[in-house]
């Protein structure tokens, strides 16, 4: 018998939040167990009912995606990241990955493409939309150490 992912949406379009949790409970496997406007709200959620993976969008009302995903590594908790977002500059990518977000996908990728990252960051693994992959070698290239002996990973 197939485990049940639990997950919470936190996007402050209700539309868009409403379309994802479709798309998600086509899935047998996985269920939305929290949907939100605010980053506030997420974090509380997260902090009681611990789901396994928290989808969070960069930009939201009382505490944005980054800042929830920054308290949930600083204070263990025990949920995986996944930003899902409209901002495709490394810049944010890198503070997704510095805050410890799992997998990084952009709003106006396949469906698919959110359906493999919830499966792939729930067996430990990251997950980048493939258009901005060329971000996670840009990252491994700059995190080499000075001395040569290979890389640091996040």
């Amino acid at each position: 018998m197939n485990e049940t992912i639990t997950i919470l949406i936190a996007d402050d379009h209700p539309l868009f939040r409403k379309g994802l949790k479709e798309v998600i409970e086509g899935e047998p496997s996985l269920k939305v167990v929290k949907e939100t406007g605010d980053g506030n709200e997420a974090l509380l959620y997260i902090e009681e009912q611990k789901p396994d993976i928290a989808i969070l969008d960069i930009e939201m009302p009382v505490m944005n995606g980054l800042d929830v995903a920054l308290k949930v590594q600083q204070r263990q908790l025990p949920v995986d990241i996944i930003m899902l977002t409209m901002h495709d500059k490394e810049t944010f990518f890198n503070c997704a990955m510095d805050a410890g977000a799992m997998g990084y996908v952009l709003k106006n990728s396949a469906i698919p493409d959110i359906l493999d990252c919830i499966q792939n960051v729930h067996a430990g693994k990251y997950y980048i939309t493939p258009s901005i992959s060329s971000y996670l070698m840009s990252r491994a290239k700059q995190s080499k150490s000075p001395s040569g002996n290979g890389l640091k990973f996040f």
